[in-house]
């Protein structure tokens, strides 16, 4: 199916991309998927032993309960609201907490701080404000070229060195969220609570059962990506 898929051309995959996102966060049938979420909440609090919990992600992996706030997904859940207290031994939100305004964002990691088990990990993966921003000021034709090749099934516009800000900040629904550095995003997880705040690329973490969870991969993602990681202590 996969192949099947990448042989259509672009235009094709980047339409349909739009047309399921905008029903997948369709805000009236979001709101009747509401109830999911206690659903969702009741699995988690109802395993025997600490859960591994995957937030913005539908695939299933092993050893992790994938979790979604989106209409069509297995297990929908809003990590802006509560989900348990110490019921998850790690969570990892991939390409979430730059579509959360401010507000929602701090949701988000208050929440999965409640849910983590004393020495529990939250890992976050989001776009690098800082390294972007420096690799715009560095105007490298060649980065700006892997940029676009890893979005190319978007179909998105990206030629000069400027299209890296104006895709951060513009595409994906990121206009209605916040972009972070690693040290803007420090402050807000110490801010909760979370200590021993560190910054990993895309893949890396210093804890095996954490490395290599991101679905995305690209060349120009080792540098646009951060994988940040903090500890309840």
């Amino acid at each position: 199916m996969r192949k099947f898929w990448k042989k259509l051309p672009i235009g094709v995959r980047s339409n349909f991309h739009k047309w399921l996102h905008r029903f997948n966060s369709a805000p009236i049938l979001l709101r009747i998927s509401a109830f999911r979420h206690y659903r969702t909440v009741g699995l988690i609090r109802s395993s025997a032993n600490p859960v591994q919990l995957r937030i913005g992600e539908s695939h299933s992996f092993p050893g992790w309960i994938s979790t979604n706030f989106q209409v069509i997904t297995k297990n929908f859940l809003d990590a802006t609201k509560f989900y348990g207290r110490e019921s998850c031994s790690a969570i990892f939100a991939d390409n979430v907490i730059e579509h959360l305004d401010r507000n929602s964002g701090e949701l988000l990691v208050t929440n999965a701080y409640e849910a983590l088990v004393t020495g529990g990990i939250l890992r976050i993966t989001t776009p690098d404000l800082h390294s972007i921003v420096m690799k715009y000021v560095e105007g490298s034709t060649q980065d700006v070229r892997q940029f676009a090749s890893d979005l190319k099934g978007h179909g998105l516009d990206i030629e000069i060195p400027s299209d890296l800000l104006r895709v951060t900040f513009s595409a994906f629904g990121h206009h209605k969220g916040i972009i972070y550095d690693f040290n803007s995003l420090k402050v807000l997880l110490e801010s909760v609570g979370f200590s021993k705040v560190s910054k990993f690329s895309p893949g890396v973490s210093s804890s095996a059962n954490l490395s290599n969870l991101e679905t995305r991969v690209g060349e120009s993602d080792m540098w646009s990506q951060m994988a940040v990681e903090a500890t309840k202590p």
